[in-house]
């Protein structure tokens, strides 16, 4: 297997730092956003607020950076995107220096536009890549969160008091620094301008009617969307309600990164072995279990356990579908179909994450984590019916 990984393309590893970077970023957030949020926002409900529109402006994002890369090429995007990025921590920065909620919320907008667009970096390494070694190339890519799980919580928490008087300000200016790096990883990539006047292949219709393609959607977008609802409000539980240390949250958020990436050394290999719908199971089962761990109790490890296992059932099901979404799109298709396919998914992640805050407030964290029964429920049922044959 390591072999296997060695070999990888040139493009394929340059998507792997382009996705640590761009995620060392977004855990930066992850830990740090509501916190801030919760300094800056006028009332306690809104402090998940700008984490919130950060992901639906990933939602928006998608589709455009879609259909721009189709017209001029991964590489002119993908660098804008970094340049989003940095202009957004920023913005995040001068924010809590001046004590702005509302250009905090923009600065973080700005940030999911740059997340949005570097949500193809998974797509950009299966490009021309054989169906046999597509799972593996998206599943290698995301092993740049792996990294990124090991380097933003230590700036979420080591640069908290880095700017006397802006607690969490030092934090978001030393990740938008280290993201500068990517612009070295991806001007070297590997981006063919898409000749003009192709084929548009074939109609969105037709893939609403695969049932591998719905099975993909529904994987990865529920999937996600499960993840999202549970990450954005544990910060809240565990350093608000729960009343344990903000270096107790990061080292939750750190290892429920870690989970999130780290199975990608064999995810893409497991797939290819056992199918996606296996892999798929032993994601809702992870998922099972998660639940079940949230539900036990209220103590660090609790929280560990479950962000830990919500971790490792991500990996499984946003890998597996977004395999399924990769290898049935022609290369015409691709900016259309992956655009659609990620707006619908980060839709349903901007939905969880937008009502997480709130319902954290309203009903609090049991009743939160019930919610998320009925998702895998659906999941699951979608699995068990889709036929094996038709992907």
């Amino acid at each position: 297997m390591s072999g296997s990984l060695i070999n990888m393309p040139a493009n394929v590893w340059r998507m792997t730092a382009a996705q640590g970077l761009s995620m060392t970023v977004m855990n930066v957030n992850i830990i740090n956003t509501g916190l801030a949020g919760a300094i800056l926002a006028p009332e306690l409900w809104l402090a998940t607020l700008p984490l919130s529109l950060q992901f639906l402006a990933v939602m928006f994002a998608t589709l455009p950076a879609s259909l721009l890369m189709g017209r001029f090429g991964r590489r002119p995007i993908f660098l804008s995107g970094v340049f989003i990025s940095i202009l957004a921590t920023l913005t995040q920065t001068a924010a809590i220096m001046t004590g702005q909620f509302s250009l905090f919320v923009l600065g973080s907008m700005l940030l999911g536009c740059s997340h949005g667009i570097a949500q193809f970096y998974r797509y950009a390494a299966a490009d021309g890549l054989p169906d046999h070694m597509k799972p593996k190339a998206i599943s290698f890519v995301l092993l740049g969160g792996l990294a990124a799980a090991m380097i933003g919580p230590e700036i979420a928490y080591r640069f908290v008091d880095a700017i006397d008087g802006a607690r969490y300000a030092g934090a978001f200016l030393v990740a938008g620094s280290v993201h500068l790096l990517a612009f070295i990883a991806l001007l070297g990539m590997d981006s063919p301008k898409p000749p003009r006047n192709q084929s548009q292949g074939r109609s969105l219709a037709i893939f609403i009617s695969m049932s591998g393609f719905r099975l993909g959607l529904i994987a990865a977008a529920l999937g996600y969307a499960v993840m999202s609802f549970l990450m954005t409000a544990t910060p809240l539980q565990i350093v608000n309600v729960s009343q344990l240390d903000v270096a107790d949250n990061a080292r939750v958020i750190q290892w429920h990164v870690i989970a999130m990436f780290a199975p990608s050394f064999i995810t893409g290999h497991l797939i290819s072995r056992f199918g996606v719908k296996h892999i798929m199971a032993a994601g809702l089962l992870m998922y099972a279990i998660c639940i079940f761990a949230a539900l036990s109790g209220t103590a660090f490890w609790h929280y560990f356990t479950a962000l830990f296992l919500l971790g490792l059932g991500w990996n499984f099901l946003y890998v597996s579908g977004s395999t399924l979404i990769a290898r049935l799109a022609e290369p015409a298709e691709r900016g259309r179909v992956q655009g659609i396919a990620d707006l619908i998914i980060f839709a349903a992640v901007a939905v969880a994450s937008l009502s997480a805050g709130a319902l954290h407030s309203f009903i609090g964290w049991s009743g939160l984590v019930l919610l998320c029964l009925l998702p895998v429920v659906l999941i699951a049922c979608v699995v068990w019916l889709t036929p094996r044959g038709e992907f």
